[in-house]
């Protein structure tokens, strides 16, 4: 029997064939700081999350209690609390609406990709995923797509793979400055340029026919 308790902001997302959303929002200061928040928004599926929360398993993996979430994003909350660089990291793990969110500061965007790695290795997830995800020098902001997304996917089961047939995502990027040109023609900058938004849809990303790497060159 599987279990899938490693990361409560995706365990739902393998227990449960529902419509899901993910949200990924990064903040840049011109200094180099910022804020990000990450979401994981199950509400659309809360009727039918609530009826498979009373059974032990399902597709083969045991199914975690609502303690037991709780405990591991209170676990992820400390790791990133750790991490040099990284402060007011806060969960937030909606059992009601099955909304599960994490927000934090950085002082620089590496730091942000040392907690994604910490949280890696504190998993003990395959160790060739390149954790670097974001890039900021020189006015330029760089979302990259380093995990090898096809590939994973193609060796999950047939009902883990239907998960990912009707989720959707969106990522949102501001900036103190003004947006000189973005790389990515799908995302669509706000009317002050100082905010750009993509949306897609997840299973278009795992088969490559969408991309989410952006290169943002701020003025």
């Amino acid at each position: 029997m599987k279990k899938i308790y490693f990361i409560p902001l995706l365990c739902f997302v393998f227990l449960f064939q529902s419509c899901f959303e993910v949200i990924e929002e990064v903040k840049m200061k011109d200094d180099g700081s910022g804020h990000f928040n990450f979401v994981i928004n199950f509400s659309q599926s809360k009727t039918k999350i609530n009826s498979i929360l009373k059974m032990q398993k399902i597709n083969g993996y045991t199914i975690p209690s609502k303690d037991e979430i709780k405990k591991e994003a209170s676990k992820i909350e400390a790791l990133a609390q750790s991490t040099a660089g990284i402060s007011n990291v806060k969960t937030n793990v909606d059992l009601t609406n099955y909304i599960f969110a994490i927000d934090l500061d950085f002082e620089k965007i590496s730091n942000l990709n040392a907690a994604f790695l910490k949280l890696k290795n504190s998993k003990k997830l395959d160790p060739s995923i390149n954790t670097d995800y974001f890039i900021f020098s020189d006015k330029k902001f760089v979302r990259t797509q380093k995990i090898p997304v096809k590939t994973l996917y193609d060796k999950l089961e047939k009902a883990d793979k239907e998960v990912f047939q009707t989720a959707k995502y969106t990522a949102v990027y501001k900036f103190d400055s003004t947006i000189k040109s973005y790389s990515n023609k799908n995302a669509t900058p706000s009317k002050s340029k100082k905010a750009i938004k993509l949306n897609g849809a997840i299973i278009n990303v795992i088969n490559g026919s969408e991309k989410i790497e952006n290169t943002i060159t701020l003025n």
